[in-house]
């Protein structure tokens, strides 16, 4: 009896990370063509304007350009490796955010402030997630940034010519600025995520609420029920957007180095994009991208990226909180 007690106690632990892995793999196939767009124009050395040299020029002629020359298939170009870093990335965060958010919750000054224990949990989360998952994020990167038919011919293919060449080292480039970009990220994340939730839920409980003009847009929307104790799927959508544009705004510039760390000693495989972008680490990227390309050029893909992640993470808490309240209900 002990030993199926433990069984059983295991395979709900398993729940929130599988519903997190799942919901990542939906998502990211869903918005695999924006990340392609954003990709290429973070590792544009040239500004993103029509001018000479400039490949792309804008989110949309990035698209129909990369659909132009590549095919169909070209805007999902790196979708396996993409989907592994999804799944990998989705179970590292889920599962640490849900043990530690139940831990924190048995913490008095964690407990009575919600707000801080969303943000703390979901830094390390994002952290944990990140560093389990940087090696798939590594491979799909280049392999969106090299040239047609040349550079690795598969995924695996990839991640053997990388250990072999560079070691376990060229697997994790960009991990610094990774963990730093996706720490605060996903803590924004979880805690914009929430707050949207708490705030709305409270609102519409208010006695005040019928007194005010925004309960006419919350109905409008249809984003939560009138005096609701429960988050609807409408709300879940809107909160997780604001979430996911807010956090991944507030980061970008990191994101950017991480793309631009991860194609180092990868020149010889990306001849026909212009410039490639050469540095030796996260403070000369920065400084690099400054002096040639201006602030602004810290932010080049920037609308593609919060684009997809407004829609990615909509759709991830969404199908998050389906299926684990689906696989609640599920007696395991």
């Amino acid at each position: 009896m002990e030993r199926q007690e433990q069984k059983i106690s295991w395979l709900s632990n398993l729940k929130a990370p599988m519903a997190g892995a799942f919901s990542g793999c939906v998502t990211r196939a869903i918005t695999q063509p924006l990340d392609c767009s954003k990709v290429r124009l973070q590792l544009q050395v040239e500004p993103v304007a029509n001018v000479a040299g400039a490949r792309y020029t804008g989110t949309i002629q990035t698209l129909i350009a990369i659909f132009r020359d590549e095919g169909v298939f070209g805007l999902w170009k790196g979708h396996i490796p993409a989907q592994l870093l999804s799944v990998f990335y989705g179970l590292g965060q889920f599962a640490a955010y849900d043990q530690l958010n139940s831990a924190g919750r048995h913490v008095k000054l964690l407990n009575e402030h919600s707000d801080t224990r969303h943000f703390i949990c979901g830094g390390i989360a994002g952290a944990v997630g990140n560093t389990v998952s940087t090696p798939f994020d590594v491979i799909r990167t280049r392999i969106i940034a090299q040239d047609h038919g040349r550079g690795y011919s598969s995924m695996r293919d990839g991640l053997r010519l990388i250990f072999v060449n560079e070691g376990v080292r060229g697997l994790f480039r960009g991990l610094g600025p990774s963990v730093l970009q996706v720490a605060p990220l996903t803590a924004i994340q979880f805690w914009a995520y929430n707050v949207v939730i708490e705030t709305v839920l409270d609102y519409t409980k208010s006695e005040y609420v019928n007194h005010y003009p925004y309960f006419i847009v919350i109905s409008i929307i249809n984003i939560t029920n009138y005096r609701s104790s429960r988050a609807t799927p409408h709300l879940i959508l809107f909160a997780g957007a604001i979430g996911g544009i807010v956090s991944k705004t507030a980061v970008y510039p990191l994101d950017l180095c991480k793309k631009r760390l991860q194609i180092q000693k990868f020149q010889n495989s990306r001849t026909t994009y212009g410039e490639h972008f050469i540095c030796k680490g996260l403070c000369d990227c920065l400084a690099r991208t400054i002096s040639r390309e201006g602030y602004r050029g810290l932010f080049k893909g920037l609308l593609p990226s919060v684009i997809k992640s407004g829609i990615a993470t909509a759709l991830h808490f969404f199908m998050y909180e389906e299926l684990l309240s689906i696989l609640v209900r599920v007696q395991i």
